[in-house]
């Protein structure tokens, strides 16, 4: 039996995993739950688990339950032998930390956050290797990669094809995107996500993001990695090897399965889940995404070509400009313009990741974090 802490639980990937676990409890145990804030959810998940702890970083009430854990305590059960399995599902860059605690005590960590592994992915890598823990994506796209490389050579990869829905906006022209609402961006066609991700999803970010974390997760060329819109998003990627065989991966686009495929690997179990009916597709479309709209994809291959810390400084100039426009201090183009800002303003002043350790990436990003607010500072004016 896998035992489980969830960090992120009561988010939507966290909630989706802490449903399929407690529908499985034959093979899975939570024991852990790690949140923010949300005190009144995760105290309902714990009550499912009569020895289930419980950890708010940022509780609105000092009013602690008897299962409430400190931060030394959390770390602790951590590194004991009470878990086996972690499953980040935190937002943005929160839990960086632990996640890194969790791979250096040598824990299987499924990962459904792109940015730990954006901010940190060699790092975070080599750590893995050193403990003997193990990486696995529950995100739909990487997820699906993991599954057709298994078992072959990297080096006879001669591409990985990213799929996205393409968001809301995918198919509207370009001089309408100064009006995009933020209603209209939160309003996903296919996925049912927390609004941080729907918005990079809106933005293609999570896309330009998919892009660093595959180069780090799979340790390939970026210049093999693409990313392509599929509306359907019944194929979550492909990879076309060096013989000109493609292969997909297909299911239907419900965060459970990819869940269920990390907590279950290497085995593959039933898990009750809706499968595709062949007989009943009408289409499987595809198509370039287009740069001029979605500049996103330019930043990503921008950062990973530059180096040197820039991918902390796209994902916090994202973080900062996603934040503001949900407090609707700036418009969806605004987005863009920040991220540009920002990452012209790190390469022209030459600012660069001195080392690698998991506080020179903290202190590094929370110096990406100052600058994007002071620049977006200009554009709120």
């Amino acid at each position: 039996m896998r035992k489980i802490l969830i960090l992120g639980s009561t988010g939507s990937v966290g909630k989706a995993a802490f449903d399929f676990i407690s529908k499985n409890k034959k093979d899975y145990e939570v024991v852990c739950l790690v949140a923010s804030t949300n005190e009144k959810v995760i105290n309902k998940q714990a009550e499912k688990y009569i020895n289930c702890k419980t950890y708010l970083e940022n509780p609105k009430k000092a009013k602690y339950s008897k299962k409430s854990l400190t931060k030394d305590k959390l770390l602790e059960i951590i590194a004991s032998n009470e878990v086996d399995t972690v499953i980040a599902a935190i937002s943005g860059s929160k839990g960086l930390d632990l996640i890194h605690h969790s791979i250096s005590c040598g824990k299987r960590v499924l990962i459904a956050n792109k940015e730990p592994l954006v901010m940190a992915g060699e790092f975070l890598i080599n750590e893995t290797q050193k403990s003997g823990a193990e990486i696995i994506p529950i995100d739909s796209e990487h997820c699906a990669i993991h599954q057709i490389i298994r078992g072959r050579e990297l080096d006879s990869i001669s591409k990985i094809i990213l799929t996205c829905s393409g968001g809301p906006f995918h198919s509207l022209s370009r001089n309408k995107f100064k009006v995009i609402t933020k209603k209209q961006a939160l309003n996903h066609p296919v996925w049912k996500m927390g609004s941080k991700i729907t918005i990079d999803s809106s933005t293609l970010m999570n896309k330009a993001l998919e892009i660093i974390e595959a180069k780090f997760l799979f340790e390939i060329d970026h210049k093999k990695i693409e990313a392509i819109i599929h509306p359907e998003s019944l194929i979550h990627s492909f990879v076309e090897f060096d013989d000109g065989t493609i292969l997909a991966s297909m299911a239907e686009p419900d965060m459970k399965i990819p869940i269920s495929y990390g907590l279950s690997y290497p085995k593959t179990k039933k898990n009750g889940l809706k499968k595709i009916d062949m007989t009943q597709l009408k289409e499987l479309t595809f198509k370039k995404i287009d740069r001029m709209k979605f500049p996103s994809i330019d930043f990503a291959y921008f950062a990973i070509e530059k180096g040197n810390g820039m991918p902390i400084f796209l994902n916090a100039a994202n973080e900062v400009a996603v934040n503001h426009f949900l407090k609707d201090n700036i418009q969806f183009l605004d987005i863009y313009r920040l991220i540009s800002l920002v990452l012209e303003y790190a390469d022209k002043n030459n600012i660069k990741l001195s080392s690698v350790s998991l506080e020179s990436i903290q202190d590094f990003n929370k110096e990406a974090i100052k600058i994007s607010n002071h620049i977006s500072e200009q554009l709120i004016k």
